[in-house]
């Protein structure tokens, strides 16, 4: 389980978290592709699910199914990027908040 990181969010419509969620995908399947060569892999998928109530929920899927072995342990590859994605993902919304001023402040 990933732990609870306060961050202090600004107001994210639909549209913005829909797109946060876009990259994070973009950047673990960018991640994945560093690490094991494009030719062996027969499926990876990507999934970055982000609900915003109280607080920002973030929810990584990773599968990756090879053609041929490359020698990586493929648990510990998506074990790796799915903290690369989360780590990506707060990153990124911290820079989201320390960007943001709020309404009526400048």
């Amino acid at each position: 389980m990933t732990p609870v990181v306060e961050i202090g969010l600004p107001e994210l419509d639909e549209e913005q978290v829909s797109l946060l969620a876009e990259e994070c995908e973009q950047e673990i399947t960018k991640h994945v592709l560093n690490i094991i060569s494009a030719k062996s892999i027969e499926n990876l998928s990507v999934v970055c699910i982000i609900e915003i109530s109280d607080q920002l929920d973030a929810s990584l899927e990773i599968d990756i199914a090879q053609q041929y072995d490359t020698g990586h342990n493929l648990d510990n590859l998506i074990e790796e990027a799915t903290q690369h994605g989360y780590d990506w993902l707060e990153e990124r919304l911290r820079g989201l908040a320390t960007n943001y001023t709020k309404p009526g402040h400048s």
